[in-house]
């Protein structure tokens, strides 16, 4: 490794850090009054947050004529979406090198987007957590997702660049760019905060602190009930 490459890692580590611990201390938001909780006799829309080991990602059951899934199966019942890095997250280099520049240097990303039949919590082998959105909330987040990937002229999204994890899944190429202080886990977060959750993104390093968040807003609710 020379040593411009070298200064180069050091200089994003010292970066990462410094945005890592000042973003902490930023704002949070208080929920958004009419997207969420949801008001009495509203239309409301399930979704899932999905706590893998490292990674967060969402799920909801397709409705109407929505087809959001991977190709091979467009329609299905679920689909559940998530992004990250793409030489990590679908390259899967997980070399010394890679793990350093997927955290602390500014990289290219990819949507993971998986088709399935059962409902999450059967489907998925991990910790599975239900939402309740206004219709306003899930469109919201709806949109926020569609706009990550990359889309061609016509505004659909561009064609799966490869196979996905598990599944039914495909991976596609995505317009933002990756660093640890706007991971796939405040990818999620800042999704749920545009659904209107009081949700605080900067706290959302890791999934299991996204998951943490979710389950004291569940708490909260229900013990204001």
């Amino acid at each position: 490794m020379t040593r411009k490459q070298n200064i180069t890692i050091f200089l994003g580590i010292l970066l990462g850090i410094v945005i890592a611990i000042a973003s902490y201390f930023l704002y949070c938001p208080s929920p958004t009054v009419g997207l969420y909780p949801p008001t009495l006799n509203s239309k409301t829309r399930t979704i899932y947050f999905v706590q893998h080991d490292w990674h967060s990602g969402l799920a909801w059951a397709q409705k109407d004529l929505e087809s959001f899934g991977a190709e091979k199966w467009k329609d299905a019942p679920y689909v559940e979406v998530g992004w990250g890095d793409r030489q990590f997250y679908f390259a899967g280099d997980k070399s010394i090198l890679s793990m350093l520049r997927t955290i602390f240097v500014p990289s290219d990303s990819v949507m993971h987007v998986t088709s399935f039949a059962e409902i999450p919590e059967k489907f998925f082998q991990v910790p599975v957590f239900k939402i309740e959105l206004s219709e306003a909330g899930f469109q919201n987040l709806f949109t926020y997702v569609k706009q990550t990937f990359s889309m061609n002229k016509r505004g659909d999204r561009i064609p799966a660049i490869g196979k996905g994890q598990y599944g039914i899944s495909n991976f596609y190429a995505a317009v933002p760019r990756y660093i640890a202080a706007f991971n796939c886990n405040t990818w999620a977060a800042e999704g749920l905060r545009n659904a209107g959750l009081s949700i605080c993104p900067n706290r959302a390093i890791l999934a299991k602190n996204l998951g943490e968040q979710i389950k004291y807003l569940a708490n909260s609710h229900r013990s204001s009930s």
